[in-house]
């Protein structure tokens, strides 16, 4: 059974869709609320074990994810929060949001009022996506299953493309459908008879403390890290963690066998190749010094395979190459009795990256050469001496303070692409809008105006809570679910208030959480250099690989140029794996030329119905 809900609020004219909807969901395994207002009619149906769902009055009340009562948040208890929201909302009409905690979303539907309220935490995984149409509001919490109930032709929304192409996702609100949105984080929609409202309720200045943590950094990490996983184990004790052997996973596998009294489990997906053997001796090497069992799940059939199922299963192109693999690791988990994992996304953000370090250096040179013409020859020289980075940096030097600019760190954080073939499709303002509209997520959320918070908090917003979010979706399609420690309020909290020395420290990016790691795990497990957890996918690209046919039958769209699908195809890049997964989407849900439901029904074939549908 999927874990799954959607719903829809429609005006007296269009009740007979709601029957049909409703009577729908009474044959099959999805429960169903209903309410006749005297305007509107309501509805949620829902399905699986991992919703809170509640009825009280003319009212119910659907929560997603960990919630707790902020006075209470160290001995987490959902259901004293959710019977907190229920008497607040009854008393006051709105949602106690400053009261909660965790990682979560509240669905609310006021019979009475005739009023539909959703809500998202900072920074609460898991996407819902919403759109209003003719007939009404309509939401869900699969993309693919809202543009299918909601009755309007599906478009292609244009104005998405250049984030799509640069980042191989769109971040934000906005998705690849025109006028279907997603809730960002901290943001409230109601829908009732004034429409449709946006509200955002809260931000990252609402975390901030007049405390500063400092030299007990650690003990508080540490703390909030054993409340967040022991109120998962109380929850949903046979939970596992998806290990990858990196300081993240890792230091989330070491809490949780202190804090699930079982035997614990892992889990990663192994690809047989030559470039990612490693990662799975990676992930095993980190559970053996942990005494943690690692179940490997293999995933060698063709990639398309599982990019074709990816996107059938959420309605979004992959962000990263192994999102791909998601759906096949989240039904193989769920048959061997582990429906629930813990991620470790996110923590990159928050404890510090490389590029920060790259960022630091080139204010020091500026200070050093306050002149373009030093700067250019100094860059030079470095790079004749073989000092890549040191020559990059003395480049930044001349606009480190010019946000504006593409070789900016801000600009280049979670860049996946071919910066020449996307201005070329685009132009170079279509490139230059969708950076700035990124960037205006550090705006919309109140991030501070220093350089290192800035640098961070992109990768954060524009990235880590939106694969978080994706993968989460696609364990609830598989009848899972997903935790995500380093995206709950709790631990944003505790992060938020160090001192950007300690939390960023030169040279040494996640010193923070490795520290705390360093109390379970080795040191050679701690220090060793991350993987990249790369995938050899221009490899599949290129003339004979796997994808090649496929890519060969990408159709034309008006944006891309003959002559850069011909430079794409003679070097594979980023811009032609985002076009391939663009084209199957396009195909699957804007000209239909794929069936959704025939590859959902039989996910391990889909290459092979793919094939025939495609050559019919």
């Amino acid at each position: 059974m999927m874990n799954r809900f959607w719903g829809a609020v429609l005006g007296k004219g269009a009740a007979h869709r709601l029957d049909r909807l409703a009577e729908s969901a009474a044959i099959g395994q999805d429960s169903c609320w209903r309410h006749a207002h005297e305007r509107l009619e309501m509805l949620l149906r829902f399905s699986g074990d991992h919703w809170k769902v509640v009825e009280f009055g003319d009212c119910v009340l659907l929560v997603r994810g960990t919630l707790a009562l902020a006075e209470h948040a160290q001995r987490a208890n959902r259901t004293d929060a959710v019977r907190h929201v229920q008497r607040h909302y009854a008393k006051h009409g709105e949602l106690p949001v400053g009261d909660l905690e965790g990682s979560f979303t509240l669905v609310l539907l006021d019979g009475q009022a005739g009023r539909t309220v959703l809500y998202r935490n900072l920074v609460g995984a898991g996407f819902t996506y919403y759109t209003r149409t003719l007939d009404g509001l309509f939401f869900s919490s699969n993309l693919a299953e809202l543009v299918e109930h909601c009755g309007a032709q599906p478009r292609a929304n244009e104005s998405a493309l250049p984030a799509f192409f640069l980042f191989r996702a769109v971040p934000g609100r906005q998705t690849l459908f025109e006028d279907v949105f997603r809730l960002m984080p901290g943001e409230q929609v109601v829908f009732d008879a004034q429409g449709l409202q946006q509200r955002q309720r809260q931000t990252f200045a609402d975390l901030e403390s007049e405390q500063t943590i400092g030299d007990d950094a650690v003990d508080y990490l540490d703390a909030v890290m054993h409340d967040i996983l022991s109120e998962q184990s109380c929850r949903r004790p046979e939970t596992v963690n998806l290990l990858s052997g990196g300081v993240d996973s890792t230091y989330l596998q070491a809490i949780w066998n202190q804090v699930s009294g079982d035997d614990p489990l892992s889990f990663s997906v192994s690809v047989d190749h030559e470039r990612t053997r490693l990662d799975a001796n990676y992930a095993r090497t980190a559970a053996e010094a942990l005494n943690t069992e690692l179940q490997l799940v293999p995933a060698d059939a063709p990639f398309i395979r599982y990019l074709l199922d990816t996107l059938a299963v959420t309605g979004e192109p992959p962000n990263h190459v192994m999102t791909a693999y998601f759906p096949e690791l989240a039904r193989t988990m769920h048959g061997r009795g582990c429906p629930t994992a813990l991620c470790g996304e996110g923590a990159d953000s928050l404890f510090g990256i490389p590029a920060a370090d790259r960022l630091r250096t080139a204010r020091r040179i500026r200070s050093w050469l306050p002149f373009g013409a030093l700067q250019q020859s100094a860059s030079l020289l470095a790079r004749l001496c073989g000092r890549r980075f040191f020559a990059d940096a003395c480049l930044l030097a001349g606009s480190v303070d010019d946000e504006q600019s593409w070789k900016h760190p801000l600009n280049q954080a979670a860049v996946f692409t071919d910066w020449s073939t996307v201005a070329a499709c685009f132009g170079q303002d279509g490139v230059a809008d969708a950076l700035a509209e990124r960037r205006q997520l550090l705006d919309q959320y109140a991030v501070p105006d220093e350089p290192y918070h800035r640098l961070h908090a992109i990768g954060y917003l524009g990235e880590a809570m939106d694969s978080a979010s994706l993968w989460t979706n696609i364990f609830n399609s598989a009848g899972g679910d997903l935790c995500c420690p380093y995206l709950d309020s709790r631990l944003l909290r505790v992060v938020t208030a160090v001192s950007p020395r300690r939390r960023f420290r030169a040279w040494k990016p996640k010193d923070l959480l490795k520290r705390a790691l360093s109390r379970y795990a080795p040191t050679n497990i701690v220090e060793r250099p991350k993987l990249g957890f790369g995938q050899p996918i221009f490899e599949w690209l290129a003339p004979g690989g796997q994808l090649r046919p496929w890519v060969e039958r990408i159709a034309d769209y008006g944006f891309v140029s003959a002559e850069s699908l011909t430079v794409a195809l003679a070097q594979p890049s980023w811009f032609l794996y985002s076009l391939l997964c663009y084209d199957l989407w396009h195909k699957l849900f804007i000209d239909r030329s794929l069936s959704r439901h025939t590859l959902m029904a039989a996910p391990h074939a889909a290459e092979a119905v793919a094939e025939e549908a495609l050559a019919a």
